[in-house]
């Protein structure tokens, strides 16, 4: 049951779905330059390990927690949360020097590394159904390549630059809200494309 390819390819939630992949990808892109934030901060080695031991292992809890809750609450209202805690993490990153709170920024921060195979397949079955699921995903992931080709060059400039990660922090609370922004939006158009009958359609259109 679902939405065709042929049809979600016009449509509005499919190219915002696009959007998502791509942010969400670059913003957890962020995560090879974690260390050096860290040493920027005052971290020793051992201690920026100790950090990004915490980080690992806060993508393997909240891909847990990604699950129950899309199971839950569903992918919408999930994403959302997910971007939420997002903006939390890079806020604290922002506003302290504290080991002990820049850790739980970073263990936090995990969720977006977490969302990106957990949140991603779970929006396109929301949006489509499982009709020619395996081609609307494989196309609008093509996002996660490219974005992360894109994204780490793009910090480590930023950083050659400036000599601080603060305007990609602020770039990346843009882009956890507008992944917010896209998620309304890719549910209002799939509302939409089901009110107009293309949901298990077999008209070619």
């Amino acid at each position: 049951q679902g939405i065709s390819m042929k049809i979600a390819r016009k449509s509005t939630a499919f190219y915002a779905l696009v959007v998502f992949f791509f942010l969400v990808t670059s913003i957890a892109s962020f995560s090879m330059h974690i260390p050096q934030f860290l040493i920027d901060k005052g971290f020793d080695a051992a201690e920026t390990g100790s950090v990004m031991g915490v980080y690992l292992i806060g993508i393997l809890v909240w891909s847990l927690i990604i699950g129950v809750l899309t199971d839950k609450i569903g992918s919408k209202v999930t994403s959302m949360v997910a971007m939420v805690v997002g903006i939390v993490a890079i806020g604290l990153l922002m506003v302290t020097t504290s080991t002990s709170v820049l850790t739980i920024g970073i263990g936090l921060f995990g969720v977006i590394s977490a969302a990106i195979g957990t949140l991603g397949p779970a929006l396109a079955s929301s949006l489509f159904g499982n009709k020619e699921y395996s081609q609307i995903y494989s196309t609008a992931s093509l996002g996660l390549a490219i974005s992360s080709i894109v994204a780490i060059p793009v910090y480590g400039f930023i950083y050659d630059t400036y000599q601080n990660y603060s305007i990609a922090l602020i770039a990346i609370i843009a882009m956890l809200i507008i992944n917010i922004v896209c998620v309304l939006i890719a549910f209002q158009s799939k509302n939409k494309l089901v009110k107009d009958g293309h949901w298990n359609s077999t008209v070619e259109e």
